[in-house]
């Protein structure tokens, strides 16, 4: 359970720095599926707390918010690159107005993943994986590179107008 806990705060960050391409048209942001209760990306645009503004903590979902991972398994994800990362999961570009914010999950593209023992839903928008911005693939292959050497592994999110927060300690 350990390593698929880091597998999905991995995923998370890696998807982060390009989204799919869709064979057909790209779904509008009205079609996203979101759990039961949850507010759609549209509305979040334009009733969320500015960026900077306090935001209460989302209430728990279905999986983990922290956990262990073995750093072995951490350098081989590393290892496998990128790229085998960015094949499980759908993300688009989250703004306000013209301002870039973050990555929002469109759905998880293998249900069997990594991503099915945490706490993250389609809805949900990547912020930052330890404290990096990744707005640019650039940001996206330094944040992948620096996880080499990471003792923790820390997402920030936001679902709807709300925050969360997975982290994840890499064991020496």
């Amino acid at each position: 359970m350990r390593a698929r806990s880091i597998w999905l705060t991995l995923l998370m960050s890696a998807a982060a720095c390009a989204p799919k391409h869709a064979v057909g048209p790209a779904p509008r942001e009205d079609d996203l599926e979101l759990p039961p209760g949850a507010r759609s990306p549209e509305s979040v645009a334009t009733s969320a707390p500015e960026p900077d503004a306090p935001r209460p903590i989302a209430a728990p979902g279905k999986g983990l918010r922290t956990g262990t991972v073995a750093r072995a398994r951490l350098l081989a994800v590393l290892d496998a690159g990128l790229g085998n990362f960015l094949r499980q999961v759908e993300v688009a570009p989250r703004q306000r107005g013209e301002r870039f914010v973050g990555w929002q999950v469109v759905q998880v593209l293998d249900p069997s993943g990594p991503l099915h023992d945490l706490d993250v839903m389609p809805g949900d928008v990547l912020l930052s994986v330890n404290g990096q911005p990744l707005a640019r693939p650039e940001q996206a292959q330094a944040m992948w590179d620096s996880l080499r050497a990471a003792n923790e592994v820390t997402a920030q999110l936001w679902r709807g107008p709300a925050k969360l927060e997975l982290k994840f300690t890499v064991d020496p």
